[in-house]
C-alpha cells in the first residue's frame, strides 16, 4: 500500500436510474484512483465504465513505466497514451455490435506519489481538493454548460437548469483525437482528493460537500453521506464518490488496505436476499462447494452471487424463494426453479405469468441449464456461472445486453412499441471544430438541438436526445422527419460563420419504449447504421466530398416508401448495404434535391 495515502469509495445507483453506470477502482499500491461515469444506455454505458477502470490501471502502467517525476513531459505524454488506447478499444467495442453503438464514458484519475498527485479527466466527472478548510475544484468539465459559462453565454446559476445540463463535449469513446486535459499538484499531509461523478455534484452544491467533509474525519462516512445527500436531493443519477487522504501513517478508524475491502460487504442468508438497495455487495460464503451460482446481471459488480445447492433453488417474487425479487412487481410469486440432476442442472418454468427465458429463448416446462447461462424474468437478468469462476460473468453481461439475435422481447404490458420516423444528424469534422475552441462545437450542437426542439414541438410524441456531437430524433411521419432534416444545414449556416457540414440519416420502423421514454430496439440501431456509412462507404462518402453541399441526407428504403410521392421523386436511389440491427440489406436512398427547394 501507498503509506502517504488513506482511501474510501462507494457508488450507488440514486432513485431514479434502473441501473448504475458508474464504475470506480482503486490501485493503493500504485496510488491510482479512477472513476467513471458510463453513457450511451442500456448495457452499453456500463461495459463502458467497466471498460475503463478494468484497463486503464494496466495502461497507465505500461505507459508511465519507467517515469519517475509525474511532473515530467513524459508523464503527460504516457497518459495521453493511455487514454487513446483506451478510448480506440471502447469504439473498437461499440462498432462491434449494434447494443453498444455510441457508448462512452467520462473519466477523471489521480495518480498519487509522494507529495505530487497528477490529475487527469475527459468528460464532467470531477476532482476537488479539501486543504486546511479551504475547497477548490481541480478539473473543468469538458461540457457544453461549462463552455457556455466560459464564453460569458449563461452564468453558473443558469447552467444548473439550462437544457444542455449533462451534455459533454470529450469522452473516453469519442471520434477523433483524444485531449484529456491533465495537471499535477502539490500534496500535502491532510489533503483530501474528492473524485466524483456528477450524480454528485448535479444534486449537492460544493458548500454542502465541504461541510460534509469538514463534519466526519472518517472518509468512508464522509462517503456515505455525500451519497446520501444526493439521494436527498432526489438522486436523479448515478452517485459515485472516492475520497483519498495524503497522510505520513493511517489514522485509527480510517480505511486501510487491509480493512477496506469488507466495508461495503454484506453477506446473504436466506430468502429476502435479493432487496437490495442499488450499492455495490460482496459475494455470499458458502459451508460447501456449490453446482453454481446466481448472480445479477443488472448490476455491475453483481448485488449478489447466490449458491446453487441439491436439491433445488427456487427464484420468484415471495419472500420464501431462495432468491426473492421483490423489487420486480414483473415477476411472478414463484417463477422458477434450478434442479440439481445427478450432476446436472435444469431449470423449470413454473407457469409464471410473464414467461422464463434462458439466453434469450422463452421456454416452458423444463430444460436443461447449461453453465454459464443468463436467464431473464420479468425485468430482471440473472448470470448462472461454474462455482469454480468466483463472480465473474463478464462475458454473460455483455451476451444478454448487447447481442441483437435472439434477445428477448421485454413483455408488452411494461415496454411500449411504436411506429416512428427515426432521424440522427452528427457533425461532420467535430474534432476539426474542437481544435478551433469548444465554443464553436457547442454552438453547433446548442443550435441543432434549439431547430429539432422547436419542429418536434409540433408532434405528439416528440423525443430528441443529444449523442454528443448530434442528435437522435423521432417523428410521427416521414414527411415531418424530411422537412425538420432540410431545415437543419440552413439554420446553422445563420448562426456559425465558419463552413460547418452535417450528416442526417432517416429510417422508418417499430421501436421500443422504455419507462424512461429512450428509445430502442433493431431500428433504433439501424438508423445510427446509414448515418455511419458515411464512414464505411466510400461511395457515400463521395456524395459529401465531391459536392458544395454542407448536409449529406441519406434515408432507407423503408423510409422512402412513406414518403409522399411529390417527395419520392427528389431522392434517387444509390445501393444496398447491410445495417446493423437488421438482418436483410437495405436499399439506401440519398436526397439529391436543393434543401432550399420551396416546394417543401
Amino acid at each position: 500500500m501507498n503509506k502517504a495515502t488513506i482511501f474510501a469509495g462507494l457508488s450507488d445507483k440514486g432513485h431514479v436510474r434502473k441501473r448504475n453506470e458508474d464504475s470506480w477502482t482503486v490501485d493503493s499500491e500504485y496510488g491510482l484512483y479512477i472513476v467513471s461515469d458510463g453513457m450511451g444506455g442500456h448495457a452499453a454505458g456500463d461495459m463502458a465504465s467497466k471498460m475503463v477502470v478494468d484497463i486503464l490501471p494496466a495502461l497507465l502502467q505500461r505507459n508511465l513505466k519507467n517515469i519517475g517525476n509525474l511532473q515530467s513531459p513524459q508523464a503527460e505524454d504516457g497518459v495521453t497514451l493511455a487514454f487513446t488506447e483506451l478510448n480506440e478499444q471502447v469504439r473498437s467495442l461499440s462498432k462491434s455490435k449494434a447494443g453498444l453503438s455510441g457508448m462512452g464514458a467520462t473519466v477523471v484519475l489521480a495518480i498519487i506519489k509522494d507529495d505530487l498527485a497528477l490529475i487527469a479527466h475527459m468528460g464532467d466527472s470531477r476532482v476537488y481538493l479539501l486543504r486546511n478548510g479551504g475547497f477548490s475544484q481541480l478539473t473543468v468539465d469538458h461540457s457544453v454548460v461549462q463552455v457556455l459559462i466560459d464564453s460569458g453565454e449563461i452564468t453558473p446559476l443558469q447552467a444548473a437548469k439550462h437544457p444542455a445540463r449533462g451534455k459533454i463535449t470529450r469522452c473516453i469513446g469519442m471520434s477523433g483525437d483524444v485531449m484529456p486535459d491533465i495537471r499535477v499538484t502539490k500534496t500535502l499531509p491532510g489533503d483530501k482528493f474528492l473524485l466524483c461523478s456528477d450524480g454528485l455534484t448535479g444534486m449537492v452544491d460544493d458548500s454542502a460537500i465541504v461541510a460534509i467533509l469538514n463534519k466526519h474525519r472518517n472518509l468512508q462516512t464522509a462517503c456515505n453521506e455525500l451519497v446520501a445527500a444526493a439521494n436527498g436531493a432526489g438522486g436523479i443519477d448515478n452517485i459515485t464518490v472516492v475520497l483519498v487522504e495524503c497522510t505520513t501513517t493511517p489514522p485509527k478508524g480510517h480505511a486501510s488496505e487491509d480493512d477496506f475491502s469488507s466495508m461495503e460487504t454484506v453477506e446473504f442468508t436466506g430468502g429476502n436476499a435479493a432487496q437490495y438497495s442499488g450499492s455495490t455487495l460482496a459475494a455470499h460464503t458458502v459451508d460447501r462447494q456449490p453446482y453454481a451460482f446466481v448472480v445479477d446481471l443488472d448490476k455491475q459488480p453483481s448485488n449478489f452471487c447466490m449458491p446453487v445447492k441439491s436439491p433445488s433453488f427456487s427464484i420468484g417474487r415471495s419472500s420464501d424463494n431462495d432468491l426473492a425479487l421483490k423489487w420486480d412487481k414483473t415477476v411472478s410469486r414463484k417463477h422458477c426453479i434450478i434442479k440439481v440432476v445427478e450432476n446436472s442442472l435444469v431449470i423449470e418454468d413454473t407457469d409464471s405469468r410473464n414467461g422464463t427465458y434462458l439466453n434469450g429463448h422463452r421456454f416452458k416446462g423444463v430444460q436443461p441449464l447449461p453453465v454459464p447461462s443468463w436467464i431473464a424474468i420479468g425485468r430482471t437478468r440473472l448470470g448462472v456461472i461454474p462455482s469454480e469462476s468466483g463472480t465473474q460473468a463478464e462475458g454473460l453481461f455483455d451476451e444478454a445486453y448487447a447481442s441483437e439475435g435472439s434477445i428477448l422481447i421485454p413483455p408488452s404490458e411494461f415496454f411500449e412499441e411504436r411506429t416512428e420516423a427515426l432521424l440522427v444528424v452528427d457533425i461532420v469534422g467535430s474534432t476539426k471544430i474542437v481544435r478551433q475552441g469548444d465554443t464553436v462545437l457547442v454552438k453547433v450542437i446548442s443550435a441543432l438541438g434549439q431547430m429539432l426542439d422547436k419542429v418536434l414541438q409540433n408532434e405528439k410524441h416528440p423525443f430528441l436526445k443529444c449523442t454528443g456531437d448530434g442528435f437522435f430524433a423521432t417523428f410521427g411521419s416521414a414527411d415531418s422527419a424530411i422537412s425538420a432534416a432540410l431545415k437543419l444545414s440552413p439554420g446553422i449556416q445563420r448562426y456559425i460563420r465558419i463552413p460547418v457540414q452535417i450528416s442526417i440519416a432517416l429510417h422508418w420502423g417499430p421501436v421500443r419504449l422504455t419507462q424512461e421514454g429512450e428509445r430502442t430496439g433493431r431500428n433504433a440501431h439501424a438508423v445510427f447504421s446509414v448515418e455511419d456509412l458515411r464512414h464505411k462507404e466510400e461511395k457515400v462518402n463521395s456524395f459529401l466530398i465531391n459536392t458544395n453541399r454542407r448536409e449529406l441526407i441519406l434515408m432507407t428504403e423503408s423510409f422512402w416508401n412513406t414518403l409522399s410521392p411529390d417527395l419520392k421523386i427528389k431522392a434517387m436511389p444509390i445501393g444496398s448495404y447491410h445495417l446493423k440491427g437488421l438482418d436483410e440489406t437495405e436499399a439506401i436512398y440519398y436526397w439529391y434535391a436543393p434543401v432550399n427547394d420551396k416546394t417543401m
